[in-house]
């Protein structure tokens, strides 16, 4: 029962072909490789099969680095073993994570608009910035994993993509999710051959609301808007 405790710990992928995916951590020993027994699977041919293990201690977590040749990093320097404090960025490969300790220690996202105000001393709007997140819905086992919704994410079968669907109905470049300056989001198709859906109707290119369905191929998702 131990084992399954939840301590509210995740990592964030920030780049590489997982962009935007967050892991929660729940395991005393979490791997991280390229291999499929890894915990964390990474498919960046610049990692290693076993490359590192986050172990959860008193002091918190600590990243240890399995492989021994001086290629897992913290904030840009390699390391053999270290604790982790939130806000660390972790590199592997071409695949680079922000930890985060637990749910309040992470910084919402603010649209640009907001903070070139913030820059030039401009008061800014003082509405509630808004955090916006695709919960990919499996139909087989009910498994749904939040993805953060970054400024901008392409959806697609190519490894290119910012989320990408390993599906033959899914084009290249099948659509594009973007944020507008006033904070809302917008889905556009890239001319797809099977179409993308919101709420079940074909579309070209629409306003995203919360609580919309969409589907790609065979992949389903929820959009959610969240209010920090």
């Amino acid at each position: 029962m131990d084992q399954e405790y939840l301590s509210g710990a995740y990592l964030v992928i920030q780049k590489g072909p997982l962009l935007g995916k967050r892991v929660e951590l729940w395991k005393e020993c979490t791997t991280i490789g390229r291999s499929r027994d890894c915990d964390i699977f990474l498919e960046d041919i610049a990692v290693h099969r076993k490359q590192a293990s986050l172990l959860r201690s008193s002091a918190g977590y600590v990243l240890r680095d399995d492989h021994g040749s001086g290629d897992s990093f913290v904030n840009g320097s390699p390391v053999r073993e270290q604790v982790l404090k939130s806000g660390d960025q972790l590199l592997f490969g071409g695949t680079q994570l922000i930890f985060y300790a637990s749910e309040g220690t992470r910084p919402f996202q603010l649209p640009s608009s907001r903070g070139r105000e913030l820059h030039n001393r401009k008061v800014p709007d003082p509405q509630p910035s808004v955090v916006a997140r695709l919960y990919p819905i499996n139909a087989h086992s009910g498994v749904i994993q939040a993805i953060e919704v970054l400024p901008e994410m392409t959806v697609g079968r190519s490894r290119e993509c910012d989320i990408f669907l390993e599906d033959l109905a899914v084009s290249r470049l099948h659509a594009t999710i973007r944020e507008l300056p006033n904070g809302t989001y917008e889905m556009s198709d890239n001319h797809s051959a099977t179409g993308t859906f919101v709420n079940g109707r074909s579309m070209t290119r629409c306003l995203l609301r919360d609580g919309d369905q969409l589907q790609i191929g065979a992949s389903r998702f929820v959009f959610r808007l969240s209010h920090s």
